[in-house]
């Protein structure tokens, strides 16, 4: 059975990298028409012109900002016209550090938009996704949500409080047969390690290779993610498969919470 996403109108957020420009490229393959936003200009570019299909929107933006926010749905609206499917991926860690280190406005940071955004982005679409016959909201929390770490406690508190938003916004919008899911990647490779690569005194390559061993060696499978990873499962949440599923949480993790529940 196909995903039958040809057509349907989706927008997706953090498209810049990782996760958010694997699914964007996925979803344009199966046929839908892409709403990307991304704050570098030049990522989005290189997005734009390996997206397959026409009719889409490649937008910069600060979605840590209101007006980022509005500025990308009535850009989104203008070329769409009606939402299908909205991914709330955008995320980041911003600041390595344990709680002593974090300041208010590190938490404020992390607060805008690692879920604020997801709250903005999804008040702005629910009159349109009301209109859809496969309306769908799909949530990119982290297992960071439900298994904290000290070096960065305001992202897993977002990344919590956005997994919570998830099924309460699923209840509330179950009448209106508006589908709300969350997946929550568990360590998945992407720009934002090359950080760590710099600062090894091996090459890059090896230090890449070094990070990904030792990373998947913690892993029940044995390997760090790739963005690839989720790919099937948000095409398929977003497909007319998934009609009675909502207000549940996906780890995709290679095992790594081993939570039977």
């Amino acid at each position: 059975m196909g995903s039958n996403l040809n057509s349907r109108k989706v927008i997706i957020t953090g498209a810049g990298d990782g996760i958010g420009r694997t699914l964007a490229l996925a979803f344009a393959k199966e046929g839908a028409q892409v709403a990307a936003c991304a704050r570098s200009q030049d990522r989005l570019d290189s997005l734009s012109e390996e997206m397959q299909g026409t009719g889409h929107i490649c937008f910069s933006a600060d979605l840590g900002k209101v007006e980022g926010v509005e500025a990308f749905y009535e850009s989104a609206m203008k070329e769409l016209r009606q939402v299908d499917v909205l991914i709330n991926n955008v995320g980041a860690i911003l600041k390595l550090a344990d709680f002593f280190e974090l300041t208010d406005q590190d938490w404020e940071d992390s607060f805008q938009i690692n879920l604020m955004s997801a709250v903005r982005l999804s008040r702005h679409c629910i009159p349109s996704l009301k209109q859809s016959a496969c309306a769908r909201i799909i949530n990119i929390s982290s297992i960071a949500a439900a298994s904290p770490q000290d070096v960065f406690p305001h992202y897993s508190a977002m990344k919590a409080g956005l997994s919570n938003f998830t099924v309460s916004l699923a209840q509330t919008l179950a009448a209106d047969k508006i589908l709300v899911n969350s997946i929550s990647p568990g360590p998945v490779w992407s720009k934002s390690w090359d950080n760590e690569t710099q600062n090894s005194d091996s090459s890059p390559e090896q230090a890449k290779k070094e990070i990904m061993e030792q990373t998947g060696a913690t892993i029940p499978l044995k390997r760090m993610g790739m963005p690839e990873d989720l790919t099937g499962l948000a095409l398929f949440l977003a497909s007319d498969q998934s009609g009675w599923i909502t207000a549940t949480n996906f780890a995709v993790d290679g095992g790594l919470t081993r939570n039977p529940f």
